[in-house]
């Protein structure tokens, strides 16, 4: 058996010892790391990370929702029962957690967190979710991507690249049409492709890591063709918005408006920002890609609450009125990668940058513990003060990993 496959039961300390962290330019370019690692910013035995949340800076902000989410994913019985896909460790709940966090990890060069990062790929067995042809169950991909690019160690990608490879050779190409089976199961036929809104942040980025990893353009080139597909079915040109699936395109709320999930256009506002950060920048489909982005983020600008929040239902601010911060963390993200990153320029990107961050800050409990999240779902929903999920300590990371002094 090889070393790398070995790694999976080291401890930790000897993990964080084998494999010193280095400095990536590949995400967090343009930030100073910090030299003080995360798991010393909270007082031995103290119940808790921030004194004051909304005054904490964005380095303390991610070390406390990042040790909260580490220390909790050792019992997740918080989270409401009916969500039992939150524990399952290579499903694109943990993954988007672990996406974040390897984000943050690398744009504070904290190699504890780097280390925990690289134990979750391994202990992952770096194997894709059980549906291996389904988009959700290829987000973590793009964490074996970054531990391999990291470790310089191209093989741990080697078993997402053989199930990438069965799906390049089956190419594919049924409508985009999401009709649910008679069976009563939620997954349409049309899940082998990247028929709802959410595939964006999914899969695309993963595979466009995979060629960086590989050398291999293939990855990035499928992955370029089916998000432009996507795009193109599912985007309003009205709004810039994108339907989180077909059977959306005539849904109204009980106002009589378009149903625009929050979540569901900052998976997509999240996924473009990755993909797009992963593509050579000659790449023909790029310019589709920013130029989408950039509408994205128009359209968001003109929504977003006085609070800082989106609405839950982006074209209804008045059918839930409840704060929600997964659609807001990966909506900040967004337009914090955007104005680093030279594509959006002008006060009204940076005002809501910061109206979103400081929503977000309010969020967090004193322990580190993100609130007001919707669960699992579809379609925009109620939420609560004290419901989270790991999805939305990602994008939480993300944005803090963009919002580094």
């Amino acid at each position: 058996m090889k070393n790398y496959l070995r790694f999976a039961a080291a401890p930790l300390a000897m993990v964080i010892a084998a494999f010193p962290a280095q400095a990536s330019a590949e995400h967090g370019e343009g930030h100073a790391a910090s030299t003080a690692p995360c798991v010393s910013m909270i007082p031995a035995g103290s119940a808790s990370a921030l004194e004051a949340p909304t005054k904490a800076s964005a380095k303390e902000i991610g070390c406390a929702v990042a040790n909260w989410q580490l220390k909790a994913n050792n019992d997740l019985s918080y989270i409401d029962g009916k969500f039992p896909q939150s524990s399952y460790n290579r499903g694109w709940v943990k993954a988007t957690f672990f996406v974040g966090l390897d984000r943050f990890a690398e744009a504070t060069n904290d190699e504890h967190l780097l280390a925990r990062v690289r134990q979750y790929a391994y202990d992952s067995g770096l194997e894709l979710g059980d549906r291996q042809w389904h988009g959700d169950d290829q987000t973590v991909a793009a964490v074996y991507a970054s531990v391999a690019l990291r470790d310089k160690t191209p093989e741990a990608m080697s078993k997402s690249m053989e199930q990438f490879d069965h799906i390049i050779a089956q190419n594919y190409t049924m409508s985009l049409e999401f009709i649910e089976p008679e069976d009563g199961h939620t997954e349409g036929t049309c899940q082998r492709r990247w028929c709802w809104a959410d595939a964006i942040f999914m899969a695309p980025p993963a595979w466009a890591m995979t060629t960086k990893v590989s050398g291999d353009p293939k990855y990035l080139d499928y992955a370029a063709k089916e998000t432009r597909a996507v795009i193109e079915y599912l985007q309003d040109p009205k709004t810039g918005l994108l339907f989180r699936d077909s059977r959306y395109f005539d849904l109204k709320t009980p106002s009589g408006k378009p149903v625009f999930w929050s979540r569901g256009n900052g998976w997509v506002f999240a996924g473009l920002a990755r993909f797009i950060e992963a593509m050579p920048a000659d790449h023909p489909e790029r310019p589709l890609m920013i130029a989408t982005f950039k509408t994205l983020a128009d359209s968001l600008v003109s929504i977003q609450r006085e609070d800082g929040y989106w609405p839950t239902s982006l074209m209804d601010a008045e059918y839930l009125t409840n704060p929600e911060t997964s659609g807001t963390a990966f909506f900040g993200f967004g337009l914090a990668w955007g104005l680093n990153n030279g594509f959006l320029e002008g006060e009204k990107y940076t005002a809501a940058r910061d109206k979103a961050w400081d929503a977000m800050r309010g969020s967090i409990s004193d322990s580190g513990k993100v609130g007001w999240v919707q669960q699992i779902g579809k379609d925009p929903q109620l939420t609560d003060k004290d419901s989270t999920q790991l999805y939305a300590v990602g994008g939480t990371l993300l944005f803090a990993s963009e919002m580094l002094d």
